[in-house]
């Protein structure tokens, strides 16, 4: 079963804020900051020039391990109808064959010295692919793109690795506003950077746990073993990341997104069951350890169509006939699809930090 969480240490900012030895929640506030810092540097590297009037047949993303997460928003994020071109998550560092100088890519990387990156933009450049990437200025992957004259946006190293979301992913959105693959994410971002700094506000260590939205999810989650269900391609990828935060404080959970996720994770969305046929009823439980019980974290980042609105009442239903607790996270109303997605990231990332930070033997952010 998880760990329980100490909520005397949630409800005592002074505690919480010793017992977060690396800054973990200090850095996830910066989120709004990222924002418009990497705003500003991606406009100092001439994204918009770089990618500007490319129309291509397919766009590549690449990131290392540390930064998948900034491959898997984007491609949640331009997964839309009226998109001009398929995003193509790229792992490894062999290009396939079909890509060529019709083709995008796009790489971002947390490592100074991870090789994949470079060993793509350098097959990439001799196959005429339009290429820009991100990370740290002391990176092989800058260097690469150096001498292959391709667009890098060079960004601030140092950041606690799980609150650094933003500040790769903003010049991979401004390329794929650029690209065709959503609208005008320039406008959202600055929208995105003050729904940003609002979630902060509500979610501080200081904000009482039964007014702040974090710690009363951190509760609820840390009581049982979520089943994360993205209802779109966008609130799937927030599920994605709240479930690798979530691994990395060692909490077990399970992902999907609609309308797969509703018979994949069918199995597990079931309450725990009473004492089996063979057990002895007259037997005291009082020392028995519970059984982790299921809950559904139902991820609504907005723009859903008519099927997917249905699929979720229906899973919703499906839990309440089982005895399976739900929590619905819906996106605030922001300006674009990316403000949406991240009043919920935002949520979700100080939950998973509370729930490091306050459990039993907490890790410590």
């Amino acid at each position: 079963m998880n760990a329980a969480l100490d909520e005397s240490v949630l409800d005592d900012e002074a505690r919480l804020v010793a017992a977060d030895r690396t800054g973990l929640l200090r850095s996830v506030a910066t989120a709004g900051a990222q924002v418009r810092e990497s705003m500003a540097l991606s406009a100092e590297a001439d994204v918009p020039d770089v990618m500007s009037g490319l129309r291509p047949r397919a766009v590549l993303v690449a990131a290392d391990p540390a930064a998948d997460d900034v491959a898997i928003v984007l491609a949640g994020l331009a997964d839309r109808p009226d998109a001009t071109a398929p995003v193509v998550r790229q792992d490894g560092p062999v290009l396939p064959v079909w890509v060529g100088a019709a083709d995008a890519l796009l790489a971002v990387t947390t490592a100074a010295t991870a090789t994949a990156g470079p060993a793509l933009v350098e097959a990439g450049a001799r196959r005429g692919v339009s290429v820009l990437g991100a990370g740290p200025a002391d990176s092989l992957l800058h260097e690469a793109c150096g001498r292959n004259r391709a667009g890098y946006v060079a960004l601030p190293s140092g950041r606690h690795p799980r609150a650094n979301l933003w500040s790769l992913l903003v010049p991979m959105l401004l390329a794929a506003g650029e690209l065709g693959l959503m609208p005008e994410p320039g406008l959202d971002l600055r929208a995105t950077a003050d729904v940003l700094d609002s979630v902060a506000e509500r979610c501080r260590p200081g904000s009482d746990t039964y007014v702040n939205p974090a710690k009363s999810l951190a509760l609820d989650l840390a009581e049982s073993v979520p089943v994360v269900v993205g209802s779109t391609p966008a609130g799937g990828a927030a599920a994605y990341r709240l479930v690798s935060s979530l691994a990395a404080v060692g909490r077990p959970a399970a992902v999907g997104v609609l309308p797969v996720a509703r018979t994949r994770l069918a199995g597990l969305l079931t309450a725990p069951t009473g004492a089996g046929a063979d057990d002895d009823l007259f037997r005291d439980r009082v020392d028995d350890p519970s059984p982790a019980r299921p809950r559904l974290v139902l991820i609504r980042a907005g723009d859903e169509p008519d099927v997917a609105r249905a699929q979720v009442d229906e899973l919703v239903a499906d839990c309440g006939r089982r005895g399976v607790p739900v929590t619905e996270l819906m996106a605030e109303d922001a300006a674009g699809p990316v403000g949406r997605l991240a009043s919920v990231l935002a949520l979700l990332d100080f939950t998973a930090a509370y729930l490091g930070i306050a459990g039993a033997g907490g890790e410590g952010g």
